[in-house]
């Protein structure tokens, strides 16, 4: 349904833009009017397939520079996770990078933030990262500027006022955008941040198949995306992600990498 409302809003737009061009055919006669309609068509499809790439490839710089990777030196990984805090699953998680002696980076929700504020204190405790996934995790890219900023400042109040830190990232739900999420973003004070390597562990296909995934996928400089939750679920399992992962952690050291905050990673 999502998507449906997203081709539909795309759509509108590009009519909108071929629709000026086209309304130059009325004028034109023969040959010129059918060459002209070619173009407008496609002026049109061209436009349409702009914007949903722009909209939902995590990567495209269309609507302003996005980060989805480090640099390839030294050898390291930013361990990122989704959709927190979640419990009991972010406390699991946490007493895991605390045995590995591991520092991760969380883009928490804030309604999750107001569900368990202890656990958000304990991230920044235990040396790890804070960043900003929105309020709600409603999907971004059907809001107008004022809505977004809604999302982003009520959460980064709440992380600040949790914690004491404000957050100097910005993860949009799913990584859909549009063209005001990025201006929106740092005018917040916060740098948009995508991903490298996604596995979709929210699928839940298997521990040993999160593992696989993610051993395969690793690289230097990899911004590895994971989820302790799933948007504002309550109790999402995520107890396949916490099987996995002391595997993943002592695989990916034993292949000379390291993981770091993504702060670390980007300066």
């Amino acid at each position: 349904m999502m998507m449906l409302r997203l081709s539909a809003v795309v759509t509108v737009i590009s009519i909108a833009i071929a629709g000026a061009v086209a309304g130059l055919v009325e004028a034109i006669s023969g040959f010129e009017a059918i060459r002209l309609a070619i173009l407008v068509a496609v002026l049109f499809l061209l436009t349409e397939g702009l914007l949903l790439y722009g909209v939902l490839e995590r990567r495209a710089p269309i609507f302003g520079r996005i980060v989805w990777k480090g640099p390839k030196h030294p050898k390291s990984i930013a361990l990122t996770f989704d959709d927190g805090p979640n419990e009991p699953y972010t406390s699991h998680i946490l007493d895991i990078l605390k045995e590995f002696d591991v520092r991760a980076t969380f883009f928490l929700i804030g309604e999750n933030v107001e569900r368990f504020p202890e656990v958000v204190r304990r991230h920044v405790v235990e040396g790890h990262e804070i960043g900003n996934h929105t309020y709600s995790h409603d999907a971004l890219p059907l809001k107008f500027p004022g809505r977004i900023r809604d999302e982003l400042r009520r959460t980064s109040q709440l992380i600040q006022s949790t914690t004491g830190v404000r957050p100097r990232f910005f993860r949009a739900p799913h990584g859909w955008r549009n063209p005001w999420t990025g201006r929106v973003a740092k005018e917040e004070g916060c740098v948009p941040v995508a991903w490298t390597l996604g596995v979709w562990d929210t699928d839940r296909p298997g521990a040993h198949v999160i593992v696989e995934r993610t051993l395969s996928g690793l690289g230097s400089g990899c911004i590895l995306l994971l989820h302790d939750g799933r948007g504002t679920e309550l109790r999402a399992d995520s107890s396949q992600l916490l099987a996995a992962l002391p595997i993943i952690i002592r695989e990916a050291r034993l292949a000379g990498y390291h993981f770091v905050t993504l702060s670390e990673m980007l300066g």
